[in-house]
């Protein structure tokens, strides 16, 4: 009798690990993660690596799409720079990035995905918002999410370009 209940238990684990690992249409399912930044073009030239974290929550809509909400934190460390041979060390630059996106799973663990929202920022003296995109690709490992993205936050004359990474755990 043991042994039955052992079983039981056993397989009920089994199947609610494996649902867990491939959702379906009209989960809802949760991670946090670790986040990098590379700043590009000018905007690199003034700032250095940024590191955060976010949370996001993903509705799927099927198997192969979900709908997913994305806030973080990520703080940029300022770089030293020359403007007219005197050096200038510009400041940190602290963002919360608000994203509403979809995924699509190309592969079950592959996929592609794409965000639109608000960037909150704020710098010693100064604050705003900017419209914000992030176009990437994943990979799903069991419980690990890898993302490659490319965010670009809209300012007045230019974007902030950036190369990030996110490594997330999937509840």
């Amino acid at each position: 009798m043991k042994k039955l209940i052992f079983g039981s238990f056993l397989l009920c684990v089994s199947f609610i690990a494996k649902s867990q690992d491939n959702p379906g249409s009209g989960d809802l399912k949760f991670s946090t993660g670790a986040e990098l930044a590379l700043p590009m073009g000018t905007f690199g030239d003034a700032y250095g690596l940024g590191l955060g974290a976010s949370a996001q929550a993903d509705y799927y809509v099927s198997d192969k799409v979900s709908l997913n909400l994305n806030a973080g934190y990520i703080t940029y460390s300022g770089k030293s720079i020359d403007v007219l041979g005197v050096s200038i060390k510009a400041p940190n630059w602290n963002v919360i990035p608000v994203m509403a996106g979809a995924r699509y799973f190309i592969t079950e663990k592959f996929y592609g995905s794409a965000q639109l929202g608000l960037s909150f920022w704020s710098t010693e003296g100064a604050n705003g918002s900017e419209f914000t995109y992030a176009p990437g690709i994943g990979y799903k490992f069991s419980k690990i999410d890898v993302q490659l993205k490319y965010n670009s936050i809209s300012t007045e004359g230019e974007s902030l370009n950036n190369l990030g990474v996110r490594v997330a755990y999937n509840f």
